[in-house]
């Protein structure tokens, strides 16, 4: 059964219940793999956050610096994580702000 995880992942790996939106904060290891795995060419970037157990808090604090020690490369590749993960932080805190503010969520 293929899941959908919001900000454009295609599927959760197995086990992983998608009944409810949850925020990047809070996704699982699996969750933040399958995120990292629907990226166009980043299927080993899913591979090196689960061998350093990348939960979702920590994928959106990742910095260029971490991500050169964890073994990320070019440069240029390290930089279109970091704008995705930026863009990824944006929605999360937009969607935050609409839920306190009790607007609807963005599409």
């Amino acid at each position: 059964m293929d899941a959908q995880v919001q900000d454009g992942a295609e599927a959760l790996p197995e086990g992983c219940s998608s009944n409810k939106v949850v925020a990047p904060a809070q996704w699982t290891v699996p969750e933040v793999c399958a995120w990292l795995g629907a990226r166009r060419g980043a299927g080993d970037l899913a591979q090196v956050a689960a061998e350093h157990a990348v939960s979702g808090r920590a994928l959106l604090r990742l910095t260029e610096g971490t991500l050169r020690r964890m073994g990320v490369a070019p440069r240029s590749r390290r930089r279109e994580l970091l704008r995705e993960l930026l863009e990824l932080r944006l929605r999360q805190e937009l969607e935050e702000l609409l839920g306190i503010a009790g607007g609807e969520q963005p599409p």
